[in-house]
């Protein structure tokens, strides 16, 4: 494991905080289905990941992820300890954003799955297909949730521009206009079987996550790799211009 590596997933798993947040999130989920089951609901599945997991847990969950793996600071300060040893800012963001999204995509698919298991109901597709869908749902939506709060971490002192997107993301994801098409909540809900933003189809939203993991890293990264220290102005952070 490199050092790059290293830094980031050590400040994700030490994190007892954050990790108290993310088991609230993981419950806010797995508690309806659990209710779903119990209620014998015939499409308790898709109320339940559609309902709980999509709109709340997964957004919060990702949060509480990105905000563990930078020390609840911006995407560019969090990457100048290392990068004052000689590292690359742009590399030391781009593995710390990395770190995010691995951890994002294998919590959102694998508390999917479960929530899928749990509330399964006698109308909803066989289970092991509809676990499988709901894996890749998670999996694609929590990497693009992550590379979506990684550039509005870098965006402010704190990287306060998260909390700006998570609630940009909920405003405009939660309508079927063309607006939609922007937020990873739209994208989700559509692979979960949900109302589709301006009717497209399945694969559509899958490509659109995946493009957002790509372009929104590579946006943060760079504007990571613009972050200075000024010792001279007392001691402050900057972003720089190229």
């Amino acid at each position: 494991m490199t050092p790059l590596v290293r830094a980031p997933l050590l400040r994700l798993l030490r994190a007892r905080s954050a990790w108290l947040g993310i088991g609230f999130w993981i419950l806010v989920a797995v508690g309806p289905a659990l209710l779903e089951r119990t209620r014998a609901v015939l499409r308790g599945a898709d109320h339940a990941l559609l309902g709980s997991y999509a709109s709340i847990a997964l957004p919060f969950l990702v949060y509480s992820v990105l905000s563990a793996v930078l020390g609840r600071d911006g995407l560019g300060r969090s990457s100048l300890a290392i990068a004052n040893f000689g590292a690359p800012p742009g590399r030391v963001a781009l593995a710390t954003v990395m770190v995010a999204i691995v951890a994002s995509a294998i919590l959102g698919g694998a508390l999917a799955a479960v929530v899928d298991g749990i509330g399964h109901g006698q109308l909803d597709p066989p289970i092991a297909l509809d676990a499988v869908r709901a894996f890749a749902a998670g999996v694609l939506g929590g990497a693009a949730y992550a590379a979506l709060f990684s550039i509005g971490s870098s965006f402010g002192a704190r990287g306060f521009g998260r909390s700006i997107l998570l609630v940009l993301d909920w405003a405009l994801g939660n309508g079927d206009e063309a607006s939609a098409l922007l937020t990873p909540r739209a994208h989700v809900r559509n692979l979960l079987g949900g109302t589709a933003p301006v009717e497209i189809r399945g694969r559509v939203s899958y490509g659109a996550l995946a493009f957002m993991v790509v372009v929104l890293t590579a946006w943060a990264c760079r504007r990571a790799s613009r972050t200075t220290w000024n010792p001279s102005s007392g001691g402050t952070f900057s972003s720089t211009r190229s």
